[in-house]
């Protein structure tokens, strides 16, 4: 853990010193250490992938894991001289970064902004959240035409935050609410789901659910109508009964792992793992990287092709991800045909 580091406000980026990207990591938590190691290789990864020697050098600060010593880390980069800041990391640090700093310089925080988050030019949120995958599948379900939609909701607290961003969009998008019905983990009561939906004139299915709960579900909805999930579906390698369960099931993946083969990724070194987890952080960090540079010399336009999908700056400083959509179906069997759509 870094000690904490007395530093005066940024109030002004320096303009002494070579200019750098300060990305600001707990270097030596052993909680987020997985993490924090993929996110570090994908952005050093980035550098050497994508720099031609005119953008700032990457420089590493270890933010511990207290929010004063990231506030404390973060003033330390950008009195040295930094452009653009990747991080902090944790939620916690992002809102109190907000509460606490100034932002003379692009700060690329690494996760998702929430209702008690301040907003503060150039500061900008990019994340995997699953509550904006979500939302952008709402968007897409309604600009292709769906008209009644029903969200399947498991247990727990991230499959009520995927149903949050769901229901939000497409409030905003047709100014209605999807059908919502909670799913038990008990099969007793799925039987008669398909029924009751087609009773409901539902059109589309999303499954906000974890991984064993759509194996468990998607047998019970036939193939009548179309059903989707987040990327959350794919935590990785499956086992071919894994596939059956779900075959049929659209799902939206970014291209770094829809699209594994694409010769475009073979300048970075590619380890694969069971966890695709672990795959999108490196892909995030890759792409972090790239944000922060486009930040620190244009306008803050940003249009990006990026390994975790299409990157745009949206409202609020959020970036979105534009991605694919994939099909489950077992290896060497084709899947059931889909648009060539992606998400706005």
């Amino acid at each position: 853990m870094a000690a904490a580091v007395v530093a005066e406000p940024a109030a002004a980026a320096a303009d002494s010193g070579q200019r750098f990207i300060a990305l600001l990591l707990p270097l030596n938590s052993k909680a987020f250490k997985p993490a924090v190691t993929q996110l570090k290789t994908g952005v050093l990864a980035a550098e050497k992938a994508y720099g031609d020697g005119s953008e700032p050098p990457v420089r590493v600060f270890d933010s511990g894991e207290k929010d004063e010593d990231v506030l404390a880390q973060y003033n330390k980069a950008v009195n040295e001289g930094a452009a653009a800041v990747i991080g902090p990391l944790t939620r916690s640090a992002v809102n109190y970064l907000a509460d606490n700093g100034s932002f003379p310089v692009p700060v690329v925080a690494l996760n998702s902004f929430d209702e008690q988050t301040l907003r503060r030019p150039n500061l900008y949120s990019f994340s995997l959240s699953v509550e904006q995958e979500a939302a952008s599948l709402a968007r897409q379900l309604a600009a292709d035409g769906v008209h009644n939609p029903a969200v399947l909701v498991g247990a727990g607290t991230l499959n009520q935050r995927m149903h949050a961003g769901f229901a939000t969009a497409w409030l905003d998008a047709l100014g209605s609410d999807p059908l919502v019905v909670e799913v038990g983990d008990s099969v007793a009561g799925y039987a008669a789901l398909k029924t009751r939906l087609a009773g409901e004139g539902v059109d589309a299915i999303f499954l906000a659910t974890n991984v064993r709960q759509a194996r468990k579900l998607r047998p019970y909805l036939g193939s009548e109508v179309p059903i989707y999930a987040s990327s959350q579906i794919n935590a990785g390698t499956m086992a071919n009964t894994a596939l059956v369960d779900l075959t049929g099931v659209r799902y939206l993946e970014m291209p770094w792992l829809a699209n594994p083969d694409d010769p475009i990724y073979a300048v970075f070194p590619r380890v694969r793992t069971n966890s695709a987890d672990l795959e999108r952080l490196f892909a995030l960090g890759i792409d972090a990287w790239r944000v922060a540079v486009a930040l620190s010399t244009t306008d803050g336009n940003v249009a990006i092709d990026g390994l975790s999908g299409t990157l745009s700056i949206g409202a609020g400083g959020v970036v979105q991800r534009d991605m694919q959509f994939k099909t489950i179906s077992l290896p060497g069997k084709t899947p059931l045909p889909v648009a060539d759509t992606h998400l706005p």
